[in-house]
């Protein structure tokens, strides 16, 4: 099972996602030449960021949150200043390519905007409780991609998520531990 990364000025590689997601961001920042602490993720053509720099189990098979034969971008994510106030923050999505569109970028930016207003809206949430985990954030996200698509508020970031605003690949998995957290918690009240 491979798929396509597109970086540079049109070049291109096959990756196979039949491996664990530490092991392809490994071999994915080796290949495109970055530092191996540097925090890639990829996207879709259209834009679309399949987070897996999120997994919470890094372990966890690729082939769980990417589709065999896509082709994907390596976008570097970019964070807020070591050791400030804003470290943990979402500064941007940037591509590996050389001129990407302008469709792109801005689909990029949209959900970079996003990403981080959840992660405000959870921490005001939590009063000074630990940082969101990646359940926590995609619930969030999931409720108001929901809330927009049906018309509750404006716009759209559905392209690239179901029906309820989760990734396509991951949306049963995520949706079963998310119910299951649920669960937990409501046994402990």
């Amino acid at each position: 099972m491979f798929i396509i990364i597109k970086h540079g000025d049109n070049r291109q590689f096959l990756a196979n996602i039949n491996c664990s997601v530490l092991l392809l961001t490994h071999y994915l920042r080796d290949k495109v030449g970055l530092h191996r602490t540097d925090s890639i993720d990829l996207c879709e053509e259209n834009g679309t960021l399949k987070l897996i720099f999120l997994v919470k189990f890094p372990e966890d098979n690729a082939s769980k949150f990417l589709t065999a034969r896509g082709t994907y971008y390596v976008c570097k994510v970019e964070r807020g200043a070591t050791g400030t106030k804003n470290e943990h923050s979402y500064r941007a999505f940037q591509p590996l390519i050389k001129s990407p569109p302008q469709d792109l970028l801005d689909t990029l930016r949209n959900q970079c905007e996003f990403l981080e207003k959840s992660r405000l809206k959870i921490l005001k949430n939590q009063d000074g409780k630990k940082p969101p985990t990646m359940e926590a954030l995609l619930s969030y996200m999931a409720n108001q991609v929901v809330a927009k698509s049906s018309g509750k508020s404006g716009g759209s970031m559905a392209s690239g998520l179901d029906e309820e605003g989760l990734p396509r690949k991951t949306a049963a998995a995520t949706k079963a531990r998310l119910e299951a957290i649920r669960k937990e918690k409501e046994k402990h009240r």
